[in-house]
């Protein structure tokens, strides 16, 4: 398990450390795929999530955020803003961002019944859904096409594309869908950041990286093969031992964000989590922090009283997917 920020940084971008793809992921890489070429093959479509791709679809999330705004407005009071914020707020950025023609009510389906991670996709009948539009229906020019113009570009040679793109887009999806819980709950829990950020709208972007930092998501990233025997901090990792990244460990690792505890959008790098999206391992990040940056100021604004409908420590939280986040979030306004 690596941890430190800095030898996080050494892991994905150390040519003798490959990265699996999630299908493969434990296995050592197949003698004829070079590393570089491995290293690329979970690639394709990390520059379409990057942040500055994503914000080319800022006028999409505002429209669609002021959409869910208004259903929530004239729902119910108390609501739960799993069900009335993050998850449809979600399935209509991602199917805006991937250019997909699925329906969104699908996507919401399978965030809303998530599975453990342990479970295989293809028993997940949504998950299958969504696979076989891919299989059918593929796209060209946006994050859904990347994957599919790298096999016809003969840059790839690995899973289907149609299953590359599905794996892709549900990590982004289920990385959004638990930034718009945590990032919510933790701004009701500090009320001085928020009251700022509500005076100087500047402070978002910074509020939304520190959202970031604070709430990774995912404890385990992803798993990458040693190629060759190296040493990290006097330790030996042999040539096809695994090794695996922590985004939560790097997040608040004390030599680089000193009292990781304290919710500070004040950091110096406070909207630096950098190394989630350059060179690229987890692409979900530029998404979610773009997203966060958009639809928290439009949350506050619209609902300037809103607030936890119940204590804080009675709200359960859901530790055993792949991100963490409550398993409900009940406001009121």
């Amino acid at each position: 398990m690596i941890s430190r920020r800095d030898d996080l940084l050494r892991v994905f971008t150390d040519p003798d450390l490959v990265r699996l793809s999630d299908a493969a992921e434990a296995l050592p890489p197949p003698a004829a795929i070079s590393g570089a070429a491995r290293s690329r093959a979970g690639q394709p479509g990390a520059e379409y999530c990057a942040t500055w791709a994503v914000e080319s679809h800022r006028p999409a999330i505002v429209k669609q955020a002021g959409l869910v705004l208004d259903a929530m407005e004239t729902g119910n009071n108390p609501a739960d803003l799993l069900e009335q914020w993050a998850a449809p707020l979600t399935a209509a950025v991602c199917r805006d961002v991937f250019g997909l023609s699925f329906d969104p009510q699908e996507l919401r389906n399978l965030l809303i019944q998530e599975e453990p991670t342990g479970n295989s996709a293809a028993r997940h009948p949504v998950l299958h859904s969504l696979t076989e539009h891919l299989r059918d229906d593929p796209v060209r020019g946006n994050a859904a096409g990347a994957p599919f113009k790298a096999r016809e570009q003969r840059e790839v040679d690995t899973e289907p594309s149609h299953t590359m793109v599905s794996g892709l887009l549900v990590r982004c999806a289920r990385s959004l869908f638990s930034a718009l819980l945590t990032g919510p709950f933790t701004l009701l829990l500090h009320p001085k950041p928020l009251r700022e950020c509500l005076r100087d709208p500047v402070l978002w972007q910074a509020a939304a990286g520190e959202l970031r930092r604070y709430h990774p998501g995912t404890v385990l990233g992803p798993t990458h093969i040693a190629l060759r025997d190296l040493e990290l901090h006097s330790t030996l990792i042999k040539a096809g031992d695994a090794v695996c990244a922590s985004p939560l460990g790097a997040a608040w690792d004390e030599e680089h964000y000193p009292t990781p505890a304290k919710f500070d959008i004040h950091r110096p790098d406070a909207g630096a989590t950098y190394l989630r999206t350059n060179p690229g391992p987890l692409v979900d990040d530029g998404l979610s922090r773009l997203v966060l940056s958009i639809v928290c100021p439009a949350l506050f604004e619209r609902f300037p009283q809103l607030r936890l409908a119940v204590d804080e420590y009675e709200i359960p939280w859901r530790s055993d997917l792949t991100f963490i986040r409550p398993a409900c979030l009940p406001v009121a306004w």
